[in-house]
């Protein structure tokens, strides 16, 4: 399902807010390899990061149902409480109703990143390769969608934090940040998802992550994927 660009000011300033949250999850792996035996990893640091990549996700939700209710009903939003108030920005939408209505327009609980970085399958310059061909540690944040409904952990990290920081520190780990911006990441592609599929995108914001979820048809000028 496509959705039509947001506007290029707005997306340009999601774009730099991605980026800039991608570069500090790198200056962490510099000090903490990215595997999985290190995602109970904490610290204070870790923590920044996995506050902001969890606003910048709460963010993105919001604006993403909201851009999409203009002239679209959601299959699911009869079950959100007060949909239409929250659609016209009168209130907030939480995290579940990002799980009723999202699920049902995209199957989030589907969706996957490869996970570029990783120890043991590291790829530097993930665009030099073909999408297929990347194929190494695999991040589903959402992949709980599809069960009992409950909160996803690193959700339930992220809040923790927001609500008290000094007794739930230890629940900033490097797992709860990869998630998170796998999260972060996927919503990004669907917020922009025509800027994406026609290759319009810099080669620096597949670093991180490469989509697992669509199928590449090709290249752009300089070589940025095109999808279907």
């Amino acid at each position: 399902m496509e959705t039509t660009p947001i506007g290029s000011q707005h997306e340009q300033l999601e774009m730099a807010y991605y980026m800039e949250l991608q570069r500090r999850v790198f200056d962490i792996f510099r000090y903490v390899s990215c595997h999985e035996a290190n995602f109970n990893t904490y610290s204070v640091i870790i923590e920044s990061v996995l506050v902001d990549a969890g606003s910048f996700f709460d963010s993105q939700c919001q604006t993403l149902i909201r851009h999409f209710a203009q002239g679209h009903t959601f299959k699911e939003e009869l079950k959100v409480r007060d949909f239409k108030r929250k659609a016209e920005t009168k209130d907030n939408f939480n995290f579940g109703d990002y799980r009723t209505l999202l699920e049902s327009e995209f199957t989030m609980s589907a969706m996957s990143v490869n996970l570029n970085r990783y120890d043991g399958a590291f790829f530097a310059n993930p665009t030099r390769y073909m999408p297929d061909n990347v194929n190494g540690f695999i991040v589903s944040p959402f992949s709980d969608w599809a069960k009992a409904d409950t909160a996803s952990f690193w959700w339930a990290a992220f809040t923790d934090l927001k609500h008290d920081r000094l007794s739930n520190f230890r629940n900033a780990t490097l797992g709860a940040v990869v998630y998170t911006m796998a999260a972060v990441f996927i919503v990004l592609t669907l917020h922009n998802e025509p800027t994406f599929k026609e290759g319009r995108v810099e080669p620096a914001v597949y670093d991180l992550f490469l989509p697992k979820y669509w199928k590449c048809k090709g290249r752009s000028f300089p070589g940025i994927f095109t999808w279907e």
